[in-house]
């Protein structure tokens, strides 16, 4: 994996290995004239250390050359190795209320996980995979670094990375609390998972979050055609110029999927995990389980709060269509 320069004015692009289905994750080099910074870290694994230390060589940095670290989500090929670039001197940055979730998300008592697995046994998971979900998703608490000392930052807030300005914008969906860069001077997007160029983000609902994500996230996106935005660099897949046209085309998409899963639920009442296999007839592990279960979830509640679904209580909760 390497550095490739000018996907947008004074930035870099490093992709980092991952061993998940999506195989790499986009970090970015902002270049200022006061020095560098990064967005997102990478999942820490020993390949994406060595990928991520070869990538700041091409340009003739190293780890302790990074003033700031801005990281966009909680999510481990985002958060993963952000203890490390802190522990070389940078100054880490992140949206204050996903710090808070985080913590809930990658606690050493697991309460969150334990919590979802309750979530989803309920939603009618079967109980072998439900069990798949939780190893897998303790077993990615070894690739992310403690991450204490993160300066928290506020929607709306410009920053200073380096002596170029670039503004946080709260994108709720693919997370709660998920933010992106803006530079206005560059029409630049620092997209994070909110934007992308050939797949859809995974919205899910999940314990203790916000109770519409497909809601919220689908109002974040429309929030993006409204900056001005003339380059998109994206977490996965390449950058892109026409931000506008990716919005309309994600929303068509979650379109189908929404008038999907009402279909998949008129008849006899199925449970949400029913309604997931028939969204998502192909699932290859544990953490396509639960992606795929949060996402249909999320689609369903979406659905109930405006009038079109209604949940029924039992074991496992099943859904009418009103």
């Amino acid at each position: 994996m390497t550095s490739e320069q000018h996907v947008a004015p004074g930035v870099r692009r490093v992709a980092l290995p991952l061993p998940l289905a999506l195989r790499s994750v986009n970090v970015y080099l902002v270049e200022g004239n006061r020095g560098w910074s990064i967005v997102d870290s990478g999942m820490h694994t020993r390949e994406a250390e060595a990928a991520l230390r070869a990538g700041l060589a091409e340009v003739g940095i190293g780890l302790p050359d990074l003033r700031t670290a801005f990281i966009t989500h909680l999510h481990p090929d985002h958060l993963g190795m952000a203890g490390t670039i802190r522990e070389a001197g940078a100054e880490l940055l992140m949206h204050g209320p996903e710090i808070a979730r985080a913590h809930e998300v990658w606690a050493a008592d697991h309460r969150l996980i334990d919590a979802t697995y309750d979530l989803f046994d309920r939603h009618g998971m079967p109980r072998d995979v439900d069990e798949g979900m939780r190893a897998a998703w303790v077993e990615m608490n070894r690739r992310v670094d403690p991450f204490e000392g993160i300066h928290p930052v506020a929607d709306g807030e410009v920053l200073d990375l380096g002596g170029r300005a670039l503004t946080v914008v709260w994108t709720p969906g693919h997370t709660d609390h998920h933010a992106v860069l803006f530079e206005e001077s560059t029409g630049t997007l620092i997209a994070g998972d909110h934007v992308l160029p050939r797949i859809t983000s995974n919205v899910g609902v999940y314990p203790g979050g916000r109770p519409d994500p497909l809601g919220d996230f689908f109002g974040a996106l429309e929030k993006m055609k409204t900056l001005g935005v003339k380059r998109v660099l994206p977490a996965h897949g390449d950058p892109f110029d026409d931000c506008t046209g990716r919005v309309d085309e994600i929303l068509a998409h979650h379109a189908q999927r929404l008038e999907a899963a009402l279909a998949a639920a008129d008849g006899t009442p199925r449970s949400t995990y029913a309604i997931c296999r028939a969204l998502f007839p192909v699932l290859r592990s544990p953490h396509e389980e639960r992606f795929a279960l949060a996402e249909t979830l999320a689609h369903l509640r979406y659905l109930e709060l405006r009038g079109r679904l209604r949940e029924v209580e039992g074991r496992p909760i099943t859904w009418r269509v009103v």
